[in-house]
């Protein structure tokens, strides 16, 4: 749930990095690893929409080492999809999407563009 309140808040709540240093410590604690993958690109949406393109980039190197194991991989690739400094790299292992990649990249970038349209209203 509180992943979930991570993404709900993002790009509008300014305590998101707070909250996500507690959830991995959390997480960490209690031995919930396949949840790691899930708050980092929740993070990563965050810091996209708030065009903190390092903490971006920070967040998609979590991922990516979070998932070099394959499993959940495809966090990593969408928040390639998202973040702009990566607009067409498919990471090393890039996923196999049942809708064409750029499809998929393209409903993520507007995921990001309608969040950042919502902040500025």
């Amino acid at each position: 749930m509180q992943i979930a309140a991570l993404v709900r808040d993002a790009g509008s709540a300014t305590d998101i990095d707070e909250r996500g240093r507690l959830l991995r410590t959390e997480l960490a604690n209690a031995g919930l690893t396949a949840l790691r993958p899930l708050l980092e690109l929740a993070l990563a949406f965050h810091h996209t929409v708030t065009g903190e393109h390092d903490q971006a980039d920070a967040d998609l190197a979590r991922l990516a080492e979070l998932t070099a194991d394959g499993d959940h991989a495809y966090y990593a690739d969408l928040a390639r999809f998202m973040n702009p400094r990566h607009p067409h790299d498919p990471g090393p292992d890039a996923t196999t999407w049942l809708d064409d990649a750029e499809l998929v990249r393209g409903r993520w970038r507007a995921l990001v563009a309608g969040r950042r349209y919502n902040r500025a209203s």
